[in-house]
């Protein structure tokens, strides 16, 4: 891939019902309307009773009125990019609505009082598109939510599957923009879904869906071949957190690569944590560039992909063009490649043990396992491919560590996508304890890790 110059966490069920219970006591507001994949959300938490509110309706809103209840809402992102809104105050934008981004949301909160931006009535999410960017964020403290950042290309590429072309991005962290929290929203149709820009920091991206991103942007107008784009979100700043989120379908045509995307893309970025996600056919699920980029952890990951040339992970080293990329961390992912010309790792430039520690992972690939070309910290892993014969290159096949397991991992039902392990699993009790000593202490299904003697490989516990 090339670049242009330019959770929270799990809770279970019940859990979640006292919560609800709780807040309804004191006058919170109901259920959220999404559930995915069997986890509850929790419900939008709000500012305290009697804090100021500010409305905003695209159909019956008046940019003259004061916007401080629905009656008396503004209309027009313009007056709201101007507004002063104060710590603990909060933005409501009508659901059924639509407006052309961009929203600035350059409003400072503080820790103890966030501002939340959100949604009001009923109906589909607000929505804000055809903008080079959706949502600016250069603010610190924010709570986003409940918004529908979407791209509206231009122009269209009949060379390339008629696929739209452009640069629009839906929710942009500027330079200094940190402490925001990005939840329950949707981007799709965009070149990127989130970025966030060098020097963003301590931002949360949690439980949000990024679906057909496939935009793709053309660095070089001189060169119609030299294209990029097709991502969930780009990470370029430090400390940031992805997880519980649903990445679905970045893959697109590209002149430079034949098939190009990713589910997540860290470019110069460090101690970056991206766990407790799902992800399904994109053509990567995370790739890693620029030799700045550093002690990023991916943790108990779900990434399935039924497409051509799909990838869990891409990354380098120091003889490599864009490494080295120092101390990435993958352990209890559980991957499922199903194409023949999958290549689930791939680590060169000379992927040493200071590059890539691939730990307590379940990989099972219909093409190759992946290609390592110096012995990585590799071990605990769970290799497998339909035949009984995966292919594996840590560099040779050979070379994996003696702790990796070749077996089938006893997935409960893998053709309805149940990949949790069945009792009898070899996966059970295997594993390290690498990411509990990170703060990793629940599974994918929100089971407290370990429950055994041991840890299990991949991203379930067997309960």
């Amino acid at each position: 891939m090339k670049w242009n110059s330019r959770g929270d966490y799990a809770i279970s069920y019940t859990t979640a019902i006292r919560l609800v219970l709780l807040i309804t006591l004191l006058g919170g507001l109901a259920l959220p309307q999404e559930l995915w994949a069997g986890q509850h959300y929790l419900p939008a938490v709000h500012a305290s009773t009697g804090a100021t509110v500010y409305y905003v309706d695209c159909l019956n809103g008046n940019d003259a009125n004061d916007g401080l209840s629905p009656a008396r809402a503004w209309r027009k992102l313009e007056r709201v990019n101007r507004a002063t809104i104060k710590p603990g105050e909060q933005l409501m934008f009508k659901r059924g609505c639509g407006w052309v981004g961009p929203l600035e949301a350059s409003w400072q909160g503080t820790g103890a009082a966030p501002i939340y931006i959100g949604a009001y009535g009923s109906g589909a999410d607000p929505l804000i598109e055809k903008a080079q960017y959706a949502v600016v964020i250069r603010g610190q403290n924010l709570i986003i939510q409940n918004i529908h950042a979407r791209g509206a290309p231009t122009v269209r590429d009949p060379g390339c599957e008629n696929q739209g072309r452009g640069w629009q991005i839906g929710f942009r962290f500027e330079p200094g923009a940190a402490y925001n929290t990005l939840r329950w929203v949707r981007a799709t149709g965009l070149t990127h879904g989130v970025k966030i820009t060098r020097d963003a920091h301590h931002n949360r991206i949690i439980r949000s869906t990024f679906r057909d991103n496939t935009q793709m942007f053309l660095l070089d107008a001189s060169n119609p071949n030299n294209d990029a784009g097709a991502n969930g979100v780009v990470i370029e700043g430090d400390d940031n957190e992805v997880a519980y989120n649903e990445f679905i379908g970045h893959t697109a045509c590209s002149f430079d690569y034949g098939r190009d995307g990713s589910a997540i893309e860290i470019v110069g970025a460090q101690r970056n944590r991206i766990h407790h996600n799902r992800a399904h056919n994109n053509v990567t699920f995370v790739e890693l560039g620029d030799k700045r980029s550093a002690d990023n952890t991916f943790a108990y990951n779900l990434v399935t992909a039924d497409i051509r040339m799909a990838h869990f992970l891409i990354s380098e080293g120091a003889t490599g063009g864009r490494g080295p990329i120092l101390r990435t961390r993958a352990y209890h992912n559980t991957v499922y490649l199903t194409d023949s010309s999958s290549i689930a790792v791939n680590c060169d430039g000379s992927c040493t043990r200071d590059i890539l520690s691939l730990r307590n992972n379940i990989i099972w690939s219909e093409g190759r396992i992946g290609y390592i070309d110096t012995r990585s910290d590799e071990g605990r892993n769970l290799f497998w491919r339909s035949d009984g014969k995966p292919q594996i290159f840590f560099p040779t096949p050979s070379d994996r560590d003696p702790s990796s397991i070749i077996a089938d991992p006893s997935f409960r039902d893998r053709a309805n996508g149940n990949f949790r392990l069945n009792t009898n699993s070899p996966a059970v009790n295997k594993a390290g304890t690498e990411a509990v000593s990170l703060g990793y202490t629940s599974d994918l299904a929100d089971t407290p890790v370990p429950r055994g003697a041991a840890p299990d490989i991949g991203a379930y516990e067997v309960p």
